[in-house]
């Protein structure tokens, strides 16, 4: 049962600005000038195209797109800079607001919250389908390990299971782990994490056990036996065993 709703509303320009500002942390530089085309649907992958006027005589208008997780992030960030509360685990859900956004937040309800990282958006889609025979309250995504990381660090998530991948670009699993758990501010930072990668050296995956895996599971995997691991790690979290 949800308990709560709340709503963050984005007029175009603080919703532009916040686009900017997370480009900028990205690498996407957006032009100072006005755009001539924003194209928000939050329904699609790629949920935001901003288009902007060429500079110079004979250029061509340049296009900027982002994903619709990249769009979520930066409207969170977006609120955490300027001190805006945003409740802790909370289901969060980005949706068009006439010409901006808003971010809405569901609070309350009962079961598991995941993080899925991954930065593949086709294999954490399929995660969330193994997920899905299993209900959880919540899933939160992230497309690498900085950026797990931040979410982590920030408070605004509280998993109860971390799935990750071992190969990433920017930070794959085994700096992920090796950062998290030696985070002794970081309230995250003993969370049970499972590592899952179709790469199957005995080698990559012993490491990856040395640096605070729970367990090391190999690609691909039924939502049977995901789950099961799931609520063993979990167990073992609750108990308070390493």
């Amino acid at each position: 049962m949800i308990l709560e709703r709340r709503v963050i509303v984005f007029p175009r320009a603080d919703f532009l600005d916040a686009i900017r500002r997370y480009g900028e942390r990205i690498g996407k530089m957006l032009p100072d000038t006005a755009p001539d085309l924003l194209g928000f649907d939050p329904a699609q992958d790629i949920a935001l195209t901003i288009r902007f006027p060429a500079v110079f005589a004979g250029a061509s208008a340049k296009d900027f797109v982002f994903s619709r997780e990249d769009v979520g992030q930066a409207l969170t960030l977006y609120c955490r800079e300027r001190k805006v509360p945003l409740p802790k685990d909370s289901a969060k859900q980005i949706e068009k607001f006439k010409d901006g956004a808003a971010l809405t937040m569901q609070i309350g309800g009962g079961g598991l919250h995941i993080m899925v990282i991954d930065d593949q958006e086709v294999m954490r889609s399929i995660i969330k389908k193994l997920l899905g025979k299993m209900n959880p309250a919540q899933v939160t995504e992230a497309n690498d390990g900085l950026v797990a990381l931040e979410m982590l660090r920030s408070g605004d998530v509280d998993p109860d299971v971390i799935i990750c991948d071992l190969h990433m670009e920017n930070m794959g699993g085994i700096e992920f782990l090796r950062t998290l758990r030696t985070e002794k501010g970081n309230l995250n930072s003993r969370k049970p994490v499972l590592i899952l990668t179709g790469d199957k050296s005995d080698q990559a995956h012993e490491i990856t056990r040395q640096v605070g895996a729970s367990k090391v599971l190999t690609k691909p995997i039924g939502a049977d036996d995901l789950i099961r691991q799931i609520n063993l790690v979990r167990g073992y979290f609750e108990a308070g065993r390493p």
